[in-house]
This record gives C-alpha cells, sequence and structure tokens, in this order.
C-alpha cells in the first residue's frame, strides 16, 4: 500500500500541461489560429530575441511542446481525450510500461520537453514517424538574398541554407537531424520589416521624394533589399502618394515580381526667415 502510494506521488509530480492555455487559444481553435499564436509567441520568446533569458527560454520551451501536440490532428486528438482525466490515463501508461521504466532511455531525443509530453507523446512521436517543427525567424534580406541560418534543436546547433529568393512560407525538411535520427521541419517565421513589404511576389516600399524634387522634378536614390541603389528620375509635379511600378525588381523568380515605390513628399525643416518670405510670396501668387 504504501509503494502504491507513493508511485502515485511520483506520476503527480509529472504535472498536467494545458497546451491551450500556453498559447493562449480557446479549446476549439482552429489550426491556424493555433499557427498564428504560437508564431507570435515564439517570436516573442526566441533565444535569439532574448539572449541570457532563462526564464524566456524556458517559456520558448513550453510554446514549442504546446504548438508540437496542437499542430498534430492525431496527438491533439489524443490529448483532447485526456481532459480531465489525465491522471487515470497517466497511470495507465506508467504501468503499461513497467516499474523500470526510466525517461533517459527515451528522453534524450526530447530534450527541452517536459515528462507530460514524453509520457503521453514520447513513443508515438518516434513511432509513427511524426517529424517534430521548429520555427526560424527569417528576415526579408535573408530571404532575398539568401543566407546561412543557425537552428538550436536540443543542445545541437544545425545550419540552415536559405536559397536566393525563398518563399517565406516554405517548411523545411531537415534530413535525419530530429531525434533519434528522424527529420524534422523548419518553419520560416518572417520578421517585420521596417520598410518593405512582400505581397505575393510584389514588393512594396515608400519613397522619400524631397519637396523640391518633387514640384520641379529630378533624381532619386533607393536602396534595394539586395544593398542596390537604384536611380529613379522623378517626373515634376509628382504628387504624394504616386506610385512608380519598377517590373521584374520585385521578388526574384522566373518570371520576377515588380517592385512598388509610394512617394512620400518630404517637407523642408528648419527653415530660415529668408526661406519663409519666399513660401509666403508663393502663397501669395498660387494662394491654393
Amino acid at each position: 500500500m504504501v509503494l502504491y502510494l507513493l508511485e502515485i506521488q511520483a506520476m503527480a509530480s509529472v504535472g498536467y500541461k494545458d497546451y491551450y492555455a500556453i498559447l493562449g487559444v480557446s479549446r476549439d481553435a482552429s489550426a491556424e489560429e493555433i499557427k498564428k499564436a504560437y508564431r507570435r509567441l515564439a517570436r516573442q520568446y526566441h533565444p535569439d530575441t532574448n539572449p541570457g533569458n532563462k526564464a524566456a527560454e524556458e517559456k520558448f520551451k513550453e510554446i514549442q511542446e504546446a504548438y508540437e501536440v496542437l499542430s498534430n490532428p492525431e496527438m491533439r486528438a489524443k490529448y483532447d481525450r485526456l481532459g480531465s482525466n489525465w491522471k487515470y490515463y497517466e497511470e495507465a501508461a506508467r504501468g503499461a510500461s513497467g516499474p523500470g521504466m526510466s525517461w533517459e532511455g527515451i528522453g534524450s531525443p526530447f530534450e527541452g520537453f517536459s515528462d507530460f509530453f514524453r509520457m503521453f507523446f514520447g513513443e508515438d512521436f518516434i513511432q509513427r514517424g511524426v517529424a517534430p517543427e521548429y520555427s526560424l525567424p527569417v528576415s526579408l534580406e535573408e530571404l532575398y538574398r539568401g543566407a546561412k541560418k543557425n537552428l538550436r534543436v536540443g543542445g545541437e546547433e544545425i545550419e540552415i541554407t536559405l536559397r536566393p529568393g525563398m518563399s517565406p512560407n516554405t517548411r523545411l525538411r531537415v534530413r535525419q537531424r530530429g531525434p533519434r535520427g528522424s527529420d524534422l521541419i523548419v518553419n520560416l517565421q518572417l520578421m517585420p520589416h521596417p520598410t518593405f513589404k512582400l505581397k505575393g511576389k510584389d514588393l512594396h516600399a515608400p519613397l522619400i521624394v524631397p519637396l523640391y524634387t518633387a514640384l520641379l522634378g529630378g533624381n532619386v536614390e533607393f536602396q534595394h533589399l539586395d544593398g542596390q541603389r537604384l536611380r529613379l528620375s522623378i517626373p515634376p509635379e509628382t504628387p504624394n502618394g504616386h506610385i512608380l511600378r519598377l517590373r521584374s525588381k520585385g521578388w526574384p523568380g522566373n518570371p520576377p515580381g515588380d517592385l512598388y515605390l509610394t512617394v512620400q513628399i518630404k517637407l523642408p525643416t528648419h527653415l530660415t526667415p529668408r526661406e519663409k518670405e519666399l513660401i509666403a510670396e508663393l502663397q501669395r501668387i498660387r494662394p491654393s
């Protein structure tokens, strides 16, 4: 009897984890809602954006674990069946495994995952060949130019190669680098860009044009994602909000997309008294 009570106490220490609460979604959340919540939280708590923050690192692992389960229909269904009876299933699972079972044997491929996860999903995870998914933050420049990124999986860093012009919706399968030599899936997580927006295969960005250039015409320069400086001709009396289309200067591909630049007129500041006089004179000549 004493031995049985000790075993029950040990089982309780594993602890039920509410994956829906971890991701901040309802239990009937759609797959898309779960993915959006995961990407938002993963971006917030990713170790690359929180260097040296152990609390953020643990939170990131928890978020990763919750997404591993809820993004997989079979694992989510199994998890949903647990409900408030999780302790009963836990006892059955541990009893079926035998009293001599040790997590060291199957746990090492699941470094960073909780005992709760390993107890209920670990063996299924390996036997069914479910590839674990990881999120990799990338910038628009890295996707446009191509880059090599490091992804931490457990205690190991894996180099991920991004081809130039790769879509931000790409899901990369990395062979034999997951648990026990299994594959793993890398989801690219596009970070917000301060200037450019990608819509389909077209790039959109503002083009800053000085007031006098917009009125009288002239040339301005624009720096593209690859660092190339484009020299653009601005016609006289170009209005604010005017859109310039540069064919084949958008996202790389076959065919490539276009680049759309929206004119944003920059007003002069810190006017001298003489400049104010001239502008006032112009206002008298041309009141509207």
